[in-house]
């Protein structure tokens, strides 16, 4: 397991670095494009055990997400017209269901399991492509998202398997401790000033003491939000995409949750 992470880690920061930096903001939405439609091709499986991939409301979900990630790079005030997509999907969804409700009278838990689908991954994707294009420091801003989540991650990972002793939440995750909680707070926490002091000096420290540990508490909240549904369909990994981390959605897990928190005190910043 370890030596896979570390694997995985030496083949993807080139190619965030190439992406983010390099490849400018367009190729960085296409990237989000292609994560936002992989996880949710991951996402469905973990809410309906019936789901065809290729049905019409799985369809119909890649493509809103693809228009949400787009609007969300060409729009300049993208959110009434993403809020706006994501209500379209409620009579199309339901006209796509409803003749179905004969042979699965669910149908309408699958029409609020796909909504909820759109606003917890492409929704929230939009967040980090808004980070992205920021006129100042959008870049930095991105970096320092990924590096504080992925500090929050390690930091959990090996305070929970050296330290852990006492568990977080074990009907969802027993693997999970307060010690690597802790660990992975702390972890953020350092991260965090480490890139505020060297990348972003437009961040206020007043708003680096709330954003920071926050992001360190709401990143594990997301990995068992999303461990809750695996759990619930009986399903151990998401995907099996990258070596040692599963699928796309257990990679991005906790970044759905620390996103909207930076792009909101990134606006708090400007």
């Amino acid at each position: 397991m370890h030596v896979k992470r570390i694997l995985s880690a030496i083949v993807a920061i080139p190619l965030l670095w190439l992406f983010i930096l390099k490849g400018g903001a367009l190729l960085f939405t296409l990237l989000v494009m292609a994560v936002a439609v992989i996880a949710l091709t991951e996402y469905y499986p973990l809410v309906d055990d019936t789901a065809d991939l290729f049905g019409p409301l799985p369809l119909l979900g890649y493509a809103s997400s693809l228009a949400m990630v787009g609007i969300a790079h060409w729009v300049a005030n993208p959110w009434g017209v993403l809020l706006g997509v994501v209500l379209l999907n409620i009579p199309l969804g339901g006209f796509f269901l409803l003749s179905r409700f004969e042979q699965d009278p669910k149908v309408v838990k699958h029409l609020l399991s796909h909504v909820f689908g759109l606003l917890y991954i492409p929704m929230v994707l939009a967040s980090v492509v808004r980070l992205r294009i920021a006129p100042e420091d959008g870049v930095m801003w991105i970096f320092t998202l990924l590096v504080t989540v992925a500090a929050c991650d390690t930091g959990a990972f090996y305070a929970g398997t050296y330290l852990g002793k006492r568990k977080l939440c074990p009907s969802v995750s027993p693997g999970k401790t307060i010690e690597g909680f802790m660990g992975g707070m702390g972890a953020a926490l350092l991260a965090g000033f480490l890139m505020k002091g060297l990348f972003l000096p437009g961040l206020g420290w007043f708003s680096c003491l709330l954003l920071f540990p926050l992001a360190g508490a709401v990143g594990p909240l997301g990995d068992l939000f999303e461990s809750a549904m695996k759990r619930a369909s009986g399903i151990k990994d998401s995907g099996h995409i990258i070596p040692g981390h599963g699928g796309i959605l257990d990679r991005i897990d906790a970044l759905l949750f620390v996103a909207p928190l930076f792009y909101f005190f990134m606006i708090l910043s400007a």
